[in-house]
């Protein structure tokens, strides 16, 4: 890999710990809040948020990354003489995107620091970076990595699943008829991202491990030879194995995928999409 290259992230990107350190992925944290307390993301669990809301009824929030931790965050690469290659979550649902910007104007860095607006959210922010590795391995250059991932951001596909909307209204993200309607008749509905911002799509019913199929279904209806098989993410807010374990099988076997990358979402995000929220995320061609 090209070793004066770095790519960072934040932490809602959801990169796999180990993929982290494999291939050296700088990840800032956002906050999250339950009442009172204030963590990092990453100090505390899926499972310590979702106690906390069954016992005290505290419902998580979260809040960006600002612009001083931006800078000192970009800094300690810049002083290791790096050049740095930073995909952000959607400016549609998060100010990180700005700040990073202004982060990086102020400090005067514009041509050593390459912020891109993901559009996305979960691990589809995480596969430019995924990408552009691979690139980087390959010899290619800064100006040719970024050059790819701005081509490449408008075809990333970024969907969630969410079983309940509690979360996700309490965080300001759907209408009250929204939630209201979908708790009274037990709905899942599909949550996109079109051009950076949440819609709600489709409603779902049924058991969970049927509903996840049908939403792995509908994403590539039609798709047929229009979608990069290296690999899918799939990432998820305590979904039992055996279900993720169904949903790789289903990627790999119907759809021809040659990996699939799980993880669990950040605490960011299941601050917003609740206990078994599930997404699938994938490359266009």
């Amino acid at each position: 890999m090209a070793h004066n290259i770095q790519f960072t992230t934040e932490t809602p990107s959801d990169v796999r710990p180990d993929l982290q350190e494999k291939f050296q992925i700088g990840t800032v944290p956002l906050h999250v809040h339950l009442g009172d307390d204030e963590y990092y993301d990453g100090e505390i669990t899926q499972q310590f948020i979702y106690d906390t809301y069954k016992e005290k009824k505290i419902l998580p929030s979260t809040s960006a990354v600002s612009v001083g931790e931006y800078q000192e965050f970009f800094q300690k690469y810049l002083d290791e003489g790096k050049e740095i290659i930073h995909v952000a979550m959607s400016s549609g649902i998060s100010s990180t995107y700005n700040n990073a910007c202004i982060a990086v104007k102020d400090m005067g860095a514009e041509d050593k620091i390459h912020v891109f607006d993901s559009l996305a959210l979960s691990q589809t922010t995480a596969i430019p970076l995924y990408k552009g590795i691979e690139m980087a391995e390959d010899g290619a250059s800064c100006a040719e990595i970024c050059d790819a991932i701005e081509k490449m951001i408008p075809k990333l596909d970024s969907s969630f699943m969410i079983t309940s909307l509690e979360f996700l209204y309490h965080g300001g993200r759907c209408s009250t008829l929204q939630a209201l309607g979908a708790n009274l008749l037990r709905l899942k509905p599909l949550i996109n991202m079109d051009g950076g911002s949440m819609s709600v799509g489709k409603k779902y019913r049924g058991k969970l491990p049927d509903v996840y199929l049908e939403y792995i279904d509908d994403r590539f209806e039609g798709m047929d030879g229009t979608y990069d098989t290296e690999f899918a993410c799939v990432s998820h807010v305590l979904v039992e194995d055996e279900y993720i374990d169904a949903a790789v099988n289903h990627l790999k076997k119907k759809y021809n995928f040659e990996k699939v990358i799980v993880n669990e979402c950040s605490c960011v995000i299941t601050a917003h999409g609740g206990k078994g929220a599930f997404g699938v995320f994938f490359l266009k061609k």
